[in-house]
């Protein structure tokens, strides 16, 4: 007879408040990778440090079942931090051994750890009324069809065989931000593979061994480079070394389009800097203000010299304050200057 374990109810409180945390570091580090936006050390950590809690505590089968820790915790198995998934690895294989050590099948074992939302669609399907059809989707998704959308594959070619899995892991993402894109099969695929084998040896070079400069400049590069298509069509047409790549500043890696704002920004703060950008920008300001017409010749002042009325005039105050400003006019027509 077989003896019962008895679960305390502060471990699954436990567990329930760390998968309830870690979720939601899933979700930011789900958002944040669809963004191809790079995330701090310190959001690794955390997760780690969660992972590190999870793994002192006594989970058995009972807890496994209740709790479903497997379903967030085996999704981080596929992290790009290599301390998080070489962590989330270990706990489901150790969860794994319990279950199998507690007269568990393979299979069911696997459940308890890796469970995923598909356990609710029996009950979804339970409750839908005898009458009803199912959606198609959910229809295909159920008789096992695969879906339409096209995905690139990553290969797995010699050259990438002998690399560590977070190298070999970079080279793949850099094939998809390159195969997603290649339209009309414009460059063959062992092109495509040497172009990202190139990058990702630049890469290594580049971070000298140092972990955390090789997952910044991935990202970076990985972000950029789905976005600007020139500077992919340069790379593959070899118009732009991988050695030059990890040179480009934040400025030459963005599009032609970020480029052009960022210039007339520039641009924009250099004019508002000088000492004539009213006499320069004077039939834009006047369009703005609506001046047009007779009221382009309006002035209070009428120049000695030319005897035109197109004059500017500003006020200073030049003696003691209980007397009035000393105007000083400018003739826009002959330049003479005077003050009254």
């Amino acid at each position: 007879m077989a003896q019962a374990i008895v679960t305390s109810p502060g471990t699954i409180a436990s567990v329930n408040s760390l998968k309830q945390t870690l979720a939601k570091e899933l979700t930011k580090l789900e958002k944040y990778q669809s963004d191809n936006v790079a995330l701090s050390s310190a959001f690794y950590d955390r997760c780690l440090d969660i992972l590190n809690e999870l793994g002192k505590l006594p989970i058995d089968v009972s807890v496994l079942s209740k709790t479903l820790i497997g379903t967030v915790v085996s999704k981080f198995k596929k992290c790009d931090d290599e301390n998080v998934s070489s962590a989330a690895k270990l706990l489901v294989k150790k969860w794994k051994s319990v279950a199998s050590q507690n007269g568990v099948k393979s299979s069911s074992a696997k459940s308890l750890t890796s469970q995923t939302t598909k356990s609710s669609t029996p009950t979804q399907a339970s409750s839908r009324p005898s009458g009803q059809k199912m959606p198609v989707q959910a229809s295909r998704q159920s008789s096992g069809q695969k879906s339409t959308t096209p995905q690139a594959s990553a290969p797995t070619p010699l050259e990438w065989a002998s690399l560590s899995t977070l190298r070999k892991n970079i080279c793949q993402k850099f094939y998809e931000v390159f195969a997603a894109n290649n339209t009309g099969t414009k460059h063959s695929t062992d092109r495509i593979i040497s172009t990202c084998t190139d990058i990702e040896t630049a890469l290594e070079s580049f971070s000298r061994n140092d972990m955390s400069t090789y997952k910044e400049k991935a990202r970076s590069l990985m972000f950029n480079l789905k976005r600007n298509e020139q500077l992919r069509e340069n790379l593959l047409n070899a118009d732009v070394e991988a050695s030059e790549l990890m040179k480009m500043s934040p400025v030459q890696l963005a599009t032609a389009e970020k480029k052009a704002e960022r210039e007339k920004m520039e641009k924009d703060i250099q004019d508002s800097r000088r000492l004539d950008w009213e006499q320069a920008n004077e039939d834009k300001i006047n369009d703005m203000c609506g001046i047009k017409g007779d009221l382009l010749n309006a002035s209070l002042f009428t120049c000695g010299r030319c005897k035109s009325t197109k004059t500017t005039s500003t006020q200073k105050q030049t003696r003691s304050a209980d007397e009035p400003m000393t105007v000083f006019v400018l003739c826009l027509n002959c330049g003479k200057r005077w003050k009254c």
